[in-house]
């Protein structure tokens, strides 16, 4: 099972973990780490490097938010030094695809898997009902 860093503006990451072990149980080898206003980039980059430093060894998937922000930056500058799968633009349904992968498939088995249902986690619902 591969350990997962959820990282986010606010307190999304938090409610996103919450919401999905409501769906799926309680889920081991998890962390959040959410941006505050007050937080820099170089302390949340810090704080992403210190969870990371700690799985050095593991297999380990990283998600954050929105592309380009600063959980997003501060993640992608770490991979120079870290080996792990980085995926952005996560919501539930793809987190909860994530939590139930992670016991069968590698992050970056997972992480093709999230990439191949991208285009089907958005849906126009009048659309849907119209057809």
């Amino acid at each position: 099972m591969f350990k997962v860093l959820l990282v986010s503006h606010g307190k999304l990451a938090e409610s996103m973990l919450e919401s999905a072990e409501m769906i799926v149980g309680p889920q081991q080898d998890i962390k959040t780490l959410c941006l505050n206003p007050e937080d820099t980039p170089e302390f949340f980059c810090g704080k992403i490097s210190d969870i990371l430093e700690t799985w050095k060894d593991e297999d380990v998937m990283v998600l954050s938010d929105i592309r380009s922000g600063t959980p997003f930056n501060a993640a992608a500058s770490l991979m120079q030094r870290f080996d792990f799968r980085h995926i952005s633009g996560i919501n539930l349904g793809m987190l909860i695809e994530v939590l139930i992968d992670r016991e069968f498939l590698t992050a970056e088995e997972a992480g093709n898997t999230l990439m191949e249902l991208a285009g089907q986690s958005i849906l126009d619902v009048n659309t849907l009902l119209k057809d």
